[in-house]
């Protein structure tokens, strides 16, 4: 690493203020770089308006109404990049802005964030927003031997304009490959025409089975055996 020297010296001339300037000399380079300062004792103006870029009233509207009482706190960051995805299909950069000035972030942060994760389509300014219904064909060893590629490929070929069509990482479902997620919809086993017909019939949510509740289930003598056998002396005489 070079050897830096720091001289301090009045110009002469015409400058009657002996302005201070500040030479870095490069010793392996025997060449100077004048760097010229600030006034003497003087203070860095502030911004008038904070870094990154600037905040769209009506956006800064939409996310105060979007979390209503819900706390400003920054861990609460993704569940509010949540948000803002299902109710508008995508983060615009305005929604963005709005959304690290309520969350008290810097815009560096919130983008970091929401870049990072796949299901999060940041738009930028003057990007067209993508459809509301995504087809999410995934692309994990398991699913590509499947036909992943061929099934994505078709879907591309086959969707109408409203669909987007795209790849995404593992879904958890390789033992039903190929899978894919029509918006929040994972299916195993996926097909073109079954992957459409979601679409078109806007199924973009997992049916979730009616599952009893627990109450329920003890009351109609659910771990009854359970209950029999974790009884203390049996225990005791099982060690």
């Amino acid at each position: 690493m070079p050897l830096l020297s720091w001289h301090f010296f009045s110009q002469s001339g015409h400058n009657h203020q002996g302005q201070i300037l500040r030479q870095v000399h490069v010793m392996s380079q025997d060449r100077q770089i004048p760097v010229r300062p600030g006034k003497k004792g003087g203070k860095r103006k502030s911004r008038a308006f904070p870094k990154g870029r600037q905040l769209v009233p009506s956006a800064h509207r939409d996310i105060v109404d979007l979390l209503g009482n819900r706390p400003r706190r920054r861990d609460l960051l993704i569940e509010y990049l949540h948000l803002i995805q299902d109710k508008w299909h995508h983060i615009s950069a305005e929604h963005l802005a709005a959304l690290a000035h309520e969350l008290n972030l810097s815009q560096a942060e919130v983008y970091e964030v929401a870049t990072f994760y796949h299901h999060f389509d940041v738009v930028k300014e003057g990007d067209v927003a993508p459809p509301q219904t995504t087809i999410r064909v995934c692309n994990s060893l398991s699913c590509q031997m499947a036909g992943a590629e061929k099934l994505r490929a078709d879907l591309k070929s086959n969707a109408p304009e409203n669909i987007r069509v795209v790849s995404a990482p593992c879904m958890g479902l390789c033992d039903h490959a190929p899978a894919a997620a029509v918006g929040k919809n994972y299916q195993g086993d996926m097909t073109v025409n079954t992957a459409l017909d979601l679409a078109d019939k806007n199924q973009v949510y997992p049916n979730i089975p009616q599952y009893p509740k627990l109450d329920a289930y003890l009351a109609d003598g659910g771990y009854e055996i359970y209950r029999q056998k974790r009884q203390p002396q049996d225990m005791i005489e099982t060690l």
